[in-house]
């Protein structure tokens, strides 16, 4: 087995403080060794690090966590062939994205940062001028063989886009996995222009659910080290020049067998009833909109 990672603490990145308590401990199996995957489909992982929250401003964050250099190692190399079992979903995903930021922009340049596979750039370009930005050389590649899409950078960093170059800058599922989501969105901020659109979607540790759950909540993942509410990632982006204009809660397209699947580390009881329901109708495959209101989309528009 490969090696464990090197560790890093950090202070809260957000407000800056370093007076945390622990919200929840480290499971068995953190951090995970060199080589596991840092999916999107990381359910099967089952373990997460110490999640701490700030005293001061809120947020939750893992610390101590990977470093950040590894982590980008981590997701150049990631494959997740997982990833198409629900190809058809994904892509329905993404028109309900569109659906929401077309309120706001109809038209114009637009920068999907995390693009995976480009399932969301493709429903994008029927209405906008798309680039992307997406570490994982697999995934990049299969934007570019199957989706004609050309993704030529791993950052948007490294991408070194000129000033105020896009009307539109998206971010699905994707700034609770950064090291430096601050930063990240202060160069997000520089490429917008003014008057253009960020559009964040993320888990909301606040949400009900979240709170009912506890420990056992879906979005405590391995691959997940900030977790973000309405108040604190509207902090984030008001830091970085924008104003919130919507947010609400973000439901998904999955067949009923993915929605059974991310059940599996809840109560049993909960999880043979439901199976037992799926099964009974014969569903499995079957398509299902469900809004768990423990996710939020948020468009904030650059100030200037």
């Amino acid at each position: 087995m490969d090696a464990k990672p090197e560790l890093e603490e950090v202070a809260c990145a957000l407000c800056g403080g370093s007076r945390t308590g622990v919200r929840f401990s480290a499971l068995e199996g953190w951090p995970p060794s060199r080589g596991d995957s840092y999916a999107a489909t990381t359910d099967k992982f089952g373990a997460y690090g110490t999640i701490q929250q700030c005293l001061d401003c809120g947020l939750l964050f893992t610390s101590p966590r990977v470093r950040a250099s590894s982590l980008l190692e981590e997701y150049q190399e990631n494959k997740d062939e997982d990833f198409f079992l629900q190809s058809e979903a994904r892509s329905m995903n993404a028109y309900l994205s569109l659906a929401l930021i077309r309120r706001h922009a109809q038209a114009g340049r637009l920068l999907d940062v995390g693009c995976a596979t480009g399932f969301f750039l493709n429903a994008a370009r029927l209405s906008f001028e798309v680039e992307g930005v997406e570490p994982s050389k697999w995934a990049r590649q299969y934007a570019k063989d199957r989706l004609k899409l050309e993704i030529g950078s791993s950052t948007i960093e490294g991408a070194h886009f000129p000033d105020a170059r896009f009307d539109v800058v998206t971010l699905l599922d994707v700034i609770e996995h950064v090291p430096d989501p601050a930063g990240l969105m202060r160069e997000v901020a520089r490429v917008t222009k003014p008057q253009g659109l960020v559009y964040v979607v993320t888990p909301d540790c606040d949400s009900l659910s979240a709170t009912l759950l506890g420990s056992r909540w879906w979005g405590l993942r391995p691959a997940h080290i900030y977790y973000f509410s309405r108040k604190t990632l509207t902090r984030l982006l008001e830091a970085a020049g924008y104003e919130v204009v919507e947010a609400k809660s973000f439901g998904r397209i999955f067949s009923w067998g993915y929605w059974l699947s991310r059940l599996t580390n809840y109560p049993r009881p909960v999880y043979r009833a439901v199976e037992a329901l799926v099964d009974g109708l014969g569903i499995r495959d079957k398509f299902l909109y469900l809004d768990t209101r423990d996710s939020v989309e948020l468009v904030a528009r650059k100030k200037g």
